[in-house]
């Protein structure tokens, strides 16, 4: 959705024509060719629509004509406008989204609030009944889509993103086009970056994989990838686009259109997915895949947790007692390596196929490591409106994520891993109080965040909520507000027993006990502690530890689960939900 100032001044008309009992039409109101173009973004964006050379307000039209009124109606004339003002656009929209998650303000926002303050949708920090306005026109607007062949042959040439602005090689009227259309998307507050929508890259992909469309791509003919039965019509229209073949057979530029119809019409992707990890994660994962190189010569080496603290500890100086065992937890709740039982020797750890892919990766770029900030930047362009935070995109380059405009062979590899996994938080004592400190029920800002903390803990506590929104616990939007997730809100409840002593709140290992003694118990009836240890595949010891800390955190009383326990089980089967149904894109 784009409303600079010539898109006011045509609503503002529309509306006022309608108020006189007429409509604005294009003969009898001398409409220019700029008029009928400004026009054209509007139908687009769903605010306007054409019926025998007349234009009409949609319903999402007159809320925005209301909200536009009211804001003339206090900051002066739409005329004294800049000719570049973009009084609503992509950027806007998020902003309002972002300011409505931490329940109306944006006090610990400055910038935020400034500009949406100088659009008439906040004041004093708090947003406006205008903003409700303008996102409510905004989720009932029907927007179209009409691609000629012109534009596609622009959407082909367009970086995926997110990218700075000045990579964008369209012109003002071409990215107003595919902004209407919901294709591209601009980072708030300023919109210095940009992205093509989750829909806007896979048609972009849909393109690049052999599409050649004879007519344009429309609305109605992606509508129709979502049909179970075709008509002839339909069928034609598909082939002209290269959608289907001559057996109506799906071809891969139709797979990626196929996905696009899905995110326009169906749903968008409502998550954001991330992985989060370190040096000393990478150097112990590293030195397990050692460890088993080093076996074949010596089996009485084995990669067990003692032998992987000794190697760990000698290669790198200074770590704190647990380090290792935090990382290992890491790595098992991203499952780049699980542990099992052999026997002799208990319990070692391997490397997953995943683990030995990421392994590889950063081995390619110097071990460095990934933040979820920067695996955000990728994952957020695929939601419908959002773009990523500017610093998400910094971090995303520094990491070797993204590069020129582009998602990098690493960017994507780690974004298909946090959308592809199945997830087993690890919530350690510290971050167990960053997810305590924030609110169930509202967004809180990074500022305010950090004001709750000492300001020596500043980076300990950025370093927290990464992983935390890793995990799948905590949501980021850009303007970096933090909330917790459906997920994150069970773990914050089950936690909340937990005794301060504890180094891990909730472990991996915990996880795995709690969730097989739920399907022990529904498959026997009863508590069958043998079973049990057979099926989490940990050694005697082992078992025994995880079951004494998880009688200590309150998660298990005797042969039963708490509530604290129910609740982390709840917390996983909404985790094993956290995958993005994304058709993954190589150009």
């Amino acid at each position: 959705m784009i409303v600079t100032k010539k898109h006011a001044k045509l609503i503002t008309r529309i509306a006022t024509k309608w108020e006189e009992g007429l409509e604005l039409e294009k003969a009898a109101d001398s409409l220019t060719d700029a008029d009928l173009e400004s026009l054209y973004h509007l139908e687009l964006a769903g605010l306007v629509y054409e019926e025998e050379d007349k234009f009409v307000l949609s319903q999402a039209g007159w809320l925005i004509a209301e909200a536009l009124d009211e804001f003339v109606g206090s900051a002066g004339p739409i005329d004294d406008w800049d000719d570049d003002f973009r009084w609503i656009g992509s950027e806007v929209i998020s902003m309002i989204e972002v300011v409505r998650a931490a329940q109306g303000s944006a006090a610990d926002q400055e910038t935020i609030a400034r500009e949406l303050d100088r659009r008439g949708f906040m004041r004093d920090g708090t947003l406006l009944p205008t903003a409700e306005s303008v996102l409510e026109a905004y989720n009932i607007a029907e927007p179209d889509v009409f691609l000629p062949k012109s534009l596609c042959e622009k959407i082909r040439k367009v970086p995926p993103g997110p990218g700075r602005k000045g990579l964008l090689p369209l012109s003002a009227e071409e990215i107003f086009q595919l902004e209407a259309m919901r294709l591209l998307t601009f980072s708030l507050p300023m919109g210095n970056n940009y992205s093509l929508t989750g829909a806007g890259q896979q048609i972009r992909a849909g393109l690049l994989t052999g599409a050649a469309p004879t007519v344009p791509i429309t609305a109605e003919l992606l509508f129709y990838l979502l049909e179970e039965e075709l008509s002839d019509e339909a069928s034609e229209g598909l082939m002209a686009i290269g959608a289907i073949n001559d057996e109506l057979e799906l071809l891969p530029a139709g797979v990626h259109f196929q996905t696009a119809a899905e995110l326009l019409f169906l749903a968008s992707i409502p998550i954001n997915p991330a992985v989060d990890f370190g040096e000393v994660d990478l150097l112990t994962l590293e030195t397990i895949e050692q460890l088993w190189k080093r076996h074949s010569a010596n089996p009485d080496l084995i990669p067990s947790y003692d032998t992987i603290r000794r190697e760990v500890e000698r290669k790198r100086d200074g770590l704190a007692a647990w380090d290792v065992a935090y990382s290992l937890h890491l790595l098992e709740s991203f499952r780049l390596i699980d542990s099992e039982r052999i026997e002799p020797g208990g319990l070692v750890y391997r490397l997953t196929e995943w683990g030995g892919k990421v392994l590889a990766d950063r081995r390619e770029h110097g071990m460095k490591p990934v933040f979820s900030t920067g695996v955000m930047a990728i994952t957020t362009t695929r939601m419908e409106n959002l773009s990523p935070d500017d610093g998400w995109v910094e971090t995303a380059v520094e990491q070797g994520l993204v590069g020129n405009g582009y998602p990098t062979k690493s960017g994507r590899l780690f974004a298909r891993l946090a959308g592809e996994m199945e997830r087993l938080p690890l919530i350690s004592a510290f971050e167990g109080k960053v997810l305590g400190a924030l609110p169930l029920w509202r967004g809180m800002f990074e500022d305010k965040l950090l004001s709750l903390f000492p300001s020596a803990e500043r980076e300990r506590v950025l370093a927290a909520v990464r992983k935390l929104i890793a995990h799948g616990l905590v949501d980021a939007l850009p303007g970096r507000l933090y909330s917790v997730t459906e997920a994150g809100e069970k773990f914050k409840r089950g936690i909340s027993p937990v005794p301060d002593e504890m180094k891990f709140y909730v472990t991996p290992h915990i996880l795995r006990l709690l969730v097989t003694m739920v399907e022990v118990i529904e498959r026997e009836g009863r508590t069958d502690w043998r079973e049990i240890e057979r099926s989490t595949r940990f050694d005697p010891v082992l078992f025994n530890e995880v079951r004494t800390q998880a009688s200590r955190a309150h998660f298990i009383r005797g042969d039963k689960l708490t509530t604290a326990g129910e609740l982390l089980v709840e917390g996983v089967e909404i985790l094993r939900e956290h995958k993005t149904d994304w058709e993954e894109i190589e150009v």
